[in-house]
């Protein structure tokens, strides 16, 4: 990965939507206190997400860096 491909992708990360969570599972449908913790810290939030969500999570930047 170059820097500018991680740079790209925090960036997506932050740009991430409650719809994508809900929809990938990684979040409970309008689940407000998920989707606040989410936003307030994304980083945070990911280096603390368990496995499963962290790959979820994962696959939406790895198909937003892709443009699909």
């Amino acid at each position: 990965m170059t820097l500018s491909e991680f740079h790209n992708a925090l960036r997506i990360l932050t740009s991430i939507d409650m719809r994508e969570l809900e929809e990938a599972g990684i979040i409970a449908h309008q689940d407000l206190t998920a989707w606040g913790l989410f936003r307030r810290d994304p980083f945070r939030w990911f280096i603390r997400a368990d496995d499963v969500k962290a790959a979820a999570l994962f696959a939406i930047i790895e198909r937003r860096s892709r443009g699909r």
